[in-house]
């Protein structure tokens, strides 16, 4: 079999671009379907699919695991990508083919199936479940873990030429200040229902007086826990800057989803709940495809470069989603109760792993080959300012500088 040639990994450095490219949006559209259809299917349990939902779940994950690893041959793209000589996706041609070239995943998935009924009692089945509710914890933090990484791979690509770190009184509460005005229209649409607060009864605007609070409290803390990591000489600490807003940022996101999920605040629909799930889903399938695809084009593994990325984002995300399914059914909880678990850990993750994010960020190009192939930690207090030229720098005001 042969390799793709370059033209196929051209684009490997934009995420966006792989994710929404017509020859790979067939498979997006099925970890969307059998992620939400087997859910509920495992909840109301159809035609036994609590026993077997997981198995499904596990033979879809996979089936996509071997199809990132085929991706970057000749037969890999015959199977797998829809042919990009069709004008537009919203047409009849599109979706015929599409649904074609899922076809072979669908049937690998559909004889991994069948063998672990053929190997697994029922007694089995179930066991598998448990399997797959613990590694929800696991999926959790690895959710954690590639946020992270993904924030990485933008502070490098935005890095500029040393410079100092904005860690001031002035820049810290400013900072805090702008993820209030961000959170608090959330608070008022999620934590209020979008009605006036001041028809709120006391337990409620206490309960989100206490989240904000908990944002501002988390804002001063990690403002110090990160002060070092920002401030190290020789690097580009604005990019460290807006590496770590956006981690905060994305973390307390996750904070809310979970904050709005436990008992004492205001329900939520079945359906909101999917929805929102379904949107940091694709912001972590996004980011995991960007960090893969980065690593792998530094390191030369094909299996990771490219539109594999694609595959083994859809492959984290049907595992994740068949852990989030299992555990909900064999607690005999609710979406809300299990997410809520698995946001709390992903923020927590985020946020204990900061220091180490930001230390991969706003080094200089040659110091940061170095580090790749090294591995141990290294001092850029070493390197010359004038080691190496710009390779992006902005004046625009604070706000630019910061999220940017």
């Amino acid at each position: 079999m042969e390799n793709d040639g370059p033209d196929d990994l051209r684009q490997s450095d934009n995420a966006l671009t792989i994710i929404s490219d017509p020859s790979t949006l067939p498979h997006i559209a099925l970890l969307v379907i059998f992620s939400g259809s087997l859910y509920v299917a495992m909840n109301i349990d159809v035609f036994g699919s609590e026993r077997q939902g997981s198995a499904m779940f596990v033979s879809l994950s996979l089936s996509y695991f071997l199809a990132a690893l085929i991706r970057p041959t000749r037969l890999g793209r015959l199977l797998l990508s829809v042919e990009d000589d069709i004008e537009g996706v919203v047409n009849r041609n599109y979706i015929i083919r599409g649904a074609i070239k899922t076809l072979p995943v669908i049937a690998v998935a559909s004889i991994i199936w069948y063998g672990l009924n053929a190997i697994l009692t029922n007694e089995n089945l179930n066991d598998l479940k448990i399997i797959l509710a613990f590694l929800f914890i696991a999926m959790s933090l690895f959710q954690g873990l590639t946020l992270n990484l993904g924030w990485i791979e933008y502070g490098k690509k935005n890095r500029g030429r040393p410079r100092g770190s904005k860690s001031g009184v002035y820049s810290s509460v400013f900072r805090i200040v702008i993820s209030l005005l961000l959170f608090t229209p959330l608070v008022w649409w999620f934590g209020y229902g979008a009605v006036n607060p001041l028809n709120a009864d006391f337990l409620t605007n206490l309960v989100w007086f206490v989240f904000l609070l908990t944002i501002v409290l988390l804002g001063v803390l990690m403002e110090r826990y990160t002060k070092s990591s920002r401030e190290e000489p020789g690097v580009d600490g604005v990019a460290r800057d807006r590496v770590f807003f956006l981690i905060f940022i994305t973390s307390c996101w996750h904070i809310l989803s979970s904050w709005r999920r436990v008992p004492f605040t205001l329900d939520q629909s079945s359906f909101g709940l999917l929805l929102e799930e379904g949107i940091l889903m694709a912001i972590t399938v996004i980011l995991t495809v960007w960090s893969l695809t980065k690593k792998g084009n530094k390191r030369g593994l094909k299996i990771f470069q490219g539109q594999s990325a694609v595959y083994w984002g859809v492959c984290f995300g049907l595992a994740y989603s068949g852990s989030v399914s299992s555990l909900t059914v064999l607690s005999e909880g609710s979406l809300m109760t299990t997410t809520a678990i698995g946001h709390a850990i992903t923020a927590t993750v985020m946020l204990a792993m900061c220091p180490i994010a930001l230390s991969r960020v706003g080094i200089l190009e040659e110091f940061e080959e170095q580090l790749e192939i090294t591995e141990p930690s290294l001092n850029p207090e070493t390197v010359p300012y004038d080691q190496a030229a710009v390779v992006q720098e902005s004046d625009d005001d604070d706000i630019v500088e910061i999220v940017s």
